[in-house]
């Protein structure tokens, strides 16, 4: 199994990564749309899957810190 990093990585340029990180969620997603009416269950079940879609494209990897760089922002706090 490859880290979220590299798959959200791959996502971005592969349409079939794209579609291993929406079933790695599909549990998740399940889980929240068994708390709807259901009528609405696939509506939020399409919407869920979209919003994760989107922040794939929308995340930018470059600005995730490193280590000693989180515990430099941590200790400004």
């Amino acid at each position: 199994m490859t880290d979220m990093y590299t798959m959200v990585k791959r996502a971005k340029a592969d349409p079939e990564m794209l579609h291993e990180l929406i079933k790695l969620f599909e549990p998740k997603v399940n889980k929240l749309t068994k708390r709807t009416s259901p009528n609405d269950m696939a509506d939020l079940s399409q919407e869920l899957k979209l919003m994760l879609i989107q922040s794939t494209y929308q995340y930018d990897l470059d600005s995730i810190p490193g280590f000693w760089e989180f515990k430099d922002q941590l200790n400004r706090e």
